[in-house]
């Protein structure tokens, strides 16, 4: 007869040391429960795991380190040995039961799921297990139906489907994304061949499920046989734990990932921390890896940044492409605000665009959202936006006063001057000595770059007729930037002291 306190003890030192062993807290617990000692036969303590994919992918691997722990419990002349046969354990199940009039001869420290269900239904009725209880054949049978009822409607949802509309003609490229476009396109017209996996990182709202959509819907028209699988890392979560752990039925789980040509896989970085789910996504995708099959992962962040993910599935990740999408410059946000609102029948001018650009800086899914709300107002009130109207709405969706807190090119033009220490006249003459030229370029591109005016405008700031001194002066900021360290950290003091002016503003 196996001791309540020792099976405690060793199952709180195996919790104990699977958490050492970088299992999360939830998965430890599990083990050490689904491992607790039921007898010894002879020197051997007998577990039972009635659950084989904890047994498989857990269990098995550390059976040392739990014959370690079990020896330290019960003793160092014992074995530790895990019986999972079915008759074996349906002997144990029927012997656990206690029966009417009668004890139970040994002590589990977890009681039978039947006894553990029907123990708590009683004591809701205000009484006790031992006074009422008779186990009867038909109260499992239901419950059981009821439970696999409810797991297979969770899980009857439809599959996801490509968006038929995101796909490359409708992205909008600019030099923020041309990398991470070049690249799925690249794997578009050459699945498994070249870039595998191909791994797109980024922040919110920037185009990384655009183009993963843009990349199945180009494969799948390429070949129209294909089986493209797109999900995201929640939809893998669910499959494994719903449907492969509670209900059993991992093999198909198994099989629907591994009978997939392309697999496309959004926001990775939702797997952190779901020890079991990575388990299997590392074993999905080094079948698939292995197959030559096209595997394309979005996250929000780089692999290596990732918490709480196993660094073999990192690695994994890091061996193939890996593109980043930054978020769109002024240029690319005018450039993404006109189209889409083309796109959705929306009447905008430059100016408005680049009031909108201005403020609406990180997020591409935050300027769509600011064009809905133009094209309902527009639709509402018959007419075209202006200045004012397209104001009032930045000021419901940017309620911080960053609307209100806009420099103005005089404050720009002053900040230059005093970083380059010389005189307004200096930088608003016509003199070409490059300290000047410099200062002045830098306050054109500024203008453009942080309070959106027009290339006329900003011309006229600066007392030229020819707005193509502005254009000019745009190419070389730029120019500048990729080339000159110097220029480089001027430019962004400059900036950095304009940013502080607006915030505290």
């Amino acid at each position: 007869m196996l001791d309540r306190d020792f099976n405690q003890i060793f199952s709180e030192k195996l919790r104990i040391r699977f958490v050492e062993l970088g299992l999360s807290k939830s998965t430890a617990t599990k083990i050490a429960k689904l491992v607790t000692p039921i007898r010894i036969d002879g020197n051997t303590i007998v577990s039972s795991c009635s659950d084989p994919f904890y047994r498989d992918q857990f269990i098995s691997p550390k059976i040392d380190e739990i014959e370690k722990i079990a020896k330290q419990c019960f003793g160092s002349e014992y074995s530790f040995k895990i019986d999972s046969h079915p008759n074996d354990l349906n002997q144990i199940k029927n012997n656990s039961l206690p029966q009417k009039n009668e004890t139970r001869d040994e002590i589990t420290l977890f009681p039978d799921e039947q006894i553990y269900y029907s123990e708590k239904k009683k004591k809701v009725k205000g009484k006790t297990l031992q006074d009422n209880f008779t186990p009867t054949k038909t109260e499992e049978p239901t419950s059981l139906i009821i439970e696999t009822k409810d797991i297979s409607i969770q899980n009857a949802e439809k599959p996801r489907t490509l968006d038929a509309s995101q796909n490359f003609s409708t992205f909008i490229r600019c030099e923020s994304n041309l990398v991470a476009y070049s690249a799925c396109e690249a794997v578009a017209k050459n699945p498994g061949n070249l870039s595998n996996p191909l791994f797109i990182y980024g922040a919110t709202g920037l185009g990384k499920t655009h183009l993963l959509h843009s990349v199945g819907n180009e494969i799948q028209h390429k070949i129209p046989d294909a089986k493209i699988l797109y999900i995201t890392s929640e939809d893998f979560v669910n499959d494994v734990i719903h449907r492969g752990i509670r209900v059993g039925k991992m093999d198909e789980v198994r099989m629907k990932y591994s009978a997939c040509d392309v697999l496309l896989v959004d926001d990775i970085q939702f797997l952190e921390k779901k020890d079991a789910c990575q388990i299997e996504f590392f074993h999905t995708f080094n079948e698939l890896y292995q197959k030559r099959k096209q595997i394309v992962i979005t996250s929000d962040k780089f692999p290596k940044d990732i918490p709480n993910i196993e660094e073999r599935l990192k690695s994994r990740f890091l061996q193939g492409l890996l593109v980043d999408i930054e978020p769109p410059g002024f240029e690319d946000r005018v450039a993404i605000i006109e189209t889409k609102a083309n796109l959705i029948g929306l009447k905008i001018n430059q100016e408005i665009s680049f009031l909108i650009a201005t403020h609406a800086k990180t997020n591409v899914r935050e300027i769509q959202g600011l064009l809905k709300d133009l094209l309902m107002n527009q639709h509402m009130t018959g007419r075209t936006p202006t200045i004012e109207s397209v104001t009032a709405i930045l000021k419901r969706r940017f309620p911080s006063g960053s609307v209100e807190s806009t420099i103005d090119i005089a404050a720009i033009q002053k900040v230059v001057a005093n970083h380059f220490q010389i005189k307004m006249s200096d930088l608003m003459g016509q003199s070409r000595q490059q300290k000047f030229v410099i200062a002045r370029h830098i306050a054109m591109f500024l203008a453009k770059e942080m309070i959106g005016l027009q290339i006329v405008a900003i011309a006229s700031a600066f007392g030229k007729k020819d707005h193509t001194t502005v254009l000019h002066a745009m190419s070389k900021v730029k120019e500048s930037l990729d080339k000159d360290d110097e220029f480089r950290g001027n430019f962004v003091q400059i900036k950095r002291k304009l940013d502080q002016i607006m915030q505290s503003n």
